[in-house]
This record gives C-alpha cells, structure tokens and sequence, in this order.
C-alpha cells in the first residue's frame, strides 16, 4: 500500500518525509509510530521527534543545509500490531485519503499503546491524537473502534479537489480508520513470539 512499484524501488523513506507533501505515505505510517529524525548539518547533529518535524504543506523543521540521515522507529513490543489503508483511483496515484493505524494490546486484551497517523487528510500529516486517547487504556470492541474512527475522520481537514469533496475525503478517512484499527488489533492479538 506504501507508494507504488516505481517510487517503491527509486525513492527513499527519507526523502520521502524530508518532502513533506501530506499526500505521501510514509508521513502518517511515522506518526503512528512515533519515529524520531536524526538530522545533520553546519550546526551538529539533533533528533526530532516525528510530531515536531512537519510545519506545514512542502515545509519541515530541516534549517538551511541539514540533511535527514537517520530515521529511528522503536522496535515493536509483543503484542503489536499495525496497519496502513489508503483508497487511490489507479496505481501511482496520490491517495484520495490514507490512514496509518499502530496497537499494543496488554496482557488483558486493552488497548495499551495506540498511535494514528492521516495521510492527505490537511496541510500536514495529521495524528489524530484525541481518537488515541479516546483508545488507550479500552477494550477494541467495535463501538469503541468506530468512536475512535469518527474522532480521526473529525481531526482531519481535507480540501476538496478532483479526487473528491472534503466531506467524502472525510468519510474516507473515517471507514479507513476503522479498517486500519481492526486490522491492528487482529494482528496484535494474533502476534507469536518468534
């Protein structure tokens, strides 16, 4: 689901995220995992964590002459799982709207750990961070997915365009969530010590 077979085998993670464009997939699939950047330039090296990292359309928190070497995703706990879900029209085609969802379940079952990302969803990537809150610490009953699901689809601010309307990029975003969550949670639940 990650971009497609040419930007696949040419491009890179990192450039991908160091271009900022909210339409890309990696930006959202970094935001639910909580990334750190490691970048590099005339002034030192510095981390930032991936939620400071977009400042808006094309725009990052890159100064002048620094370049991203080093992308730091946290190794996944037992118990995890994750997913990406995005609608597009044909292959190579931005995303109509995209969304990243990433669970540690703890030993009882609950929602212990969640992360979300939104792809195309606004000027920036988005992490809808009050459906993450409104998941952790919860049992993933289907209520609480679906409530989790509307609150990403309210975070999101899509602009209407020849992929579709904001309100349908909306209801995209808000039936992708609660594909991209159950997903998780299955796979999660299905996790096996290697």
């Amino acid at each position: 689901m990650i971009a497609d077979p040419i930007v696949r085998n040419l491009a890179t993670v990192g450039g991908n995220l160091a271009h900022a464009d909210p339409a890309n997939d990696h930006p959202a699939t970094m935001l639910a995992l909580r990334a750190e950047l490691v970048v590099t330039g005339p002034n030192g090296t510095r981390t930032i964590p991936i939620d400071s990292f977009f400042l808006g359309t094309f725009t990052t928190a890159l100064e002048t002459a620094e370049i991203l070497i080093e992308i730091r995703v946290p190794v996944p706990p037992p118990r995890s799982g994750g997913a990406y879900l995005k609608l597009k029209r044909k292959v190579g085609d931005y995303g109509i709207a995209g969304t990243a969802a990433y669970v540690v379940l703890d030993d009882s079952g609950r929602l212990a750990q969640v992360g979300l990302g939104l792809t195309n969803a606004g000027p920036t990537p988005i992490r809808p961070v009050e459906a993450e809150q409104l998941l952790t610490g919860q049992s993933p009953t289907e209520e609480v997915l679906r409530a989790a699901a509307e609150r990403a689809a309210a975070a999101a601010d899509p602009v209407s365009d020849l992929r579709g309307s904001a309100e349908y990029k909306r209801a995209v975003t808000r039936t992708l969530m609660m594909r991209a969550l159950a997903r998780a949670v299955e796979r999660a639940q299905a996790w096996r010590a290697a």
